[in-house]
């Protein structure tokens, strides 16, 4: 089991996914959405691709 992040913006209500190429999406669907592997990436991510108004969620998932 690993601890991952989930990032979504409370205005859209899009989860953000990280892809390999360094670029960031935005998804309706929080099955598609990234998982990040530490909480001050999803954060530092979600500043620069959000602003402010964010939440960042934890899960335990099987990788």
């Amino acid at each position: 089991m690993s601890h991952v992040y989930v990032v979504q913006s409370r205005e859209t209500g899009d989860f953000l996914y990280p892809s390999d190429t360094g670029d960031v999406g935005h998804t309706p669907f929080v099955n598609e959405a990234g998982y990040f592997y530490e909480r001050e990436e999803a954060i530092e991510t979600a500043l620069e691709e959000i602003g402010q108004n964010f939440i960042v969620f934890g899960f335990m998932v099987e990788i």
